[in-house]
């Protein structure tokens, strides 16, 4: 009898796509914490993914949805980018890059159609990586306290400096987020505080929760500048305002906020010119003089060196295992041996997937961002729309691909935002 009732609950929870939920939830409770212990779960919930569905995969895929279209676009594109290898000199890195790029292919396939409980609890889902973001920024801020403490001579002092490298501080850039690159824990946060911005707006949620959710969302946002990511303060600067005056606009509330919005930038934006990594461009731009060394950005001469071999692989790229060597024969040539020896890549998500792919790859690779757009736009999914903004900015500056942490999060949410309802209790 007992075990009889056994498989009947475990027939029901598959079923209804319990175990997915449980891999989708640990997975974005780990993915802001340490990205690098996110692959057993995600081989989990494809695991479970298929135990749920197995009997059901023709009605998956005889869907007439827009979802499935964009599905298929992440196949062609990880497809293409596998071709590459075929033409690739330095085949074993081609395959690490395509092994380390597998999430493509995953997420999109368990979730542009989950389970029943996913599908009705993807706003918890994202709600919980925006918490678990937030408790990730306050273990950075807590681990820079401690290192800047110390008891020298039977006193405490605090010296956010470190003793070899005393232009860095703890609660500054990459210094502050420990073992992660501060970019994308930049984008982590910018779609956090759109997360609990909109928490916020959802009236649904009970007023003691939705004061925590904005209280969430303004930390997480002063954080920004402490991550000191110039992608994220300029995506900041520029969709905050934005976003504040549409959903008062919404509200039939923006009659002046628009004004007090200008005034609320401009005020700020002294404050943010202060932040080294952003005065390095600004300075260069408008050449102040500053009582510090200035570091030069790369990324001009990346970009232009970048340009030079696309112009001689133009339709297909050098293929996906060459990028970082052809980028570094180009260096070298150019006469920048430093750049060359750290083998940078091309800090331009379109540059890179053209350098590796050629035109082929770019255009399956921005038909992607065209689908997202029409059923952002369709959908009227907001949220989903200032991810696509924030993910086509990100990708302006960065590899944001290059690294598992970029691919992880750009899969995920791509198909996970598609599932947030439009919220009824707004009250436009």
């Amino acid at each position: 009898m007992n075990k009889i009732i056994t498989k009947l609950l475990s027939d029901n929870l598959l079923k209804r796509g319990y175990f997915s939920f449980v891999c989708a939830l640990l997975s974005v409770i780990i993915l802001p914490i340490h990205v690098k212990y996110l692959p057993p779960f995600m081989i989990m919930w494809g695991i479970c993914w298929i135990l749920e569905n197995y009997s059901r995969f023709n009605i998956i895929w005889n869907s007439k949805t827009a979802y499935k279209l964009l599905f298929i676009m992440f196949v062609a594109y990880y497809l293409w980018q596998a071709v590459g290898i075929l033409y690739s000199t330095d085949i074993k890195m081609g395959l690490l890059n395509l092994f380390g790029r597998l999430a493509l292919i995953l997420f999109p396939l368990v979730l542009f159609s989950p389970g029943e409980t996913v599908q009705n609890k993807a706003n918890i889902l994202v709600r919980i990586f925006a918490l678990s973001t937030f408790l990730f920024i306050l273990l950075c801020f807590g681990y820079a306290l401690y290192r800047s403490v110390s008891l020298q001579n039977g006193l405490w002092t605090f010296n956010p400096h470190p003793a070899q490298y005393p232009w860095l501080s703890y609660f500054y850039s990459s210094e502050l987020t420990i073992s992660q690159h501060p970019s994308y824990i930049a984008m982590y946060v910018l779609l956090s505080v759109f997360i609990c911005f909109e928490s916020w707006f959802d009236h649904s949620v009970k007023f003691q929760y939705r004061i925590l959710w904005l209280i969430l969302g303004f930390l997480l946002l002063i954080s920004m500048y402490f991550l000191s990511s110039r992608a994220g303060i300029l995506i900041s600067l520029i969709l905050i305002p934005f976003y504040i005056i549409y959903k008062f606009n919404r509200l039939r509330k923006g009659k002046f906020i628009w004004i007090v919005v200008i005034l609320i930038v401009i005020l700020l934006i002294p404050l943010v010119l202060k932040n080294k990594r952003v005065d390095y461009l600004y300075g260069e731009v408008f050449n102040k003089q500053v009582d510090y060394q200035r570091k030069k950005d790369p990324r001009f001469l990346i970009w232009g060196s970048t340009l030079n071999i696309v112009r001689q692989n133009l339709l297909l790229g050098v293929g996906i295992g060459d990028v970082r060597t052809e980028l570094a024969k180009e260096y070298e040539r150019i006469g920048e041996v430093e750049m060359a020896k750290e083998r940078l890549n091309a800090h331009n998500q379109f540059l890179e997937v053209l350098l590796e792919n050629g035109i082929i790859g770019s255009v399956l690779f921005i038909s992607i961002f065209i689908c997202m757009t029409f059923i952002a736009i369709s959908d009227k999914n907001l949220l989903y729309g200032l991810f696509i903004i924030i993910i086509f900015a990100f990708f302006l500056f960065e590899s944001i691909l290059y690294r598992f942490a970029g691919v992880s999060f750009f899969s995920l949410f791509s198909f996970l935002l598609l599932h947030i309802p439009k919220n009824p209790s707004e009250s436009y």
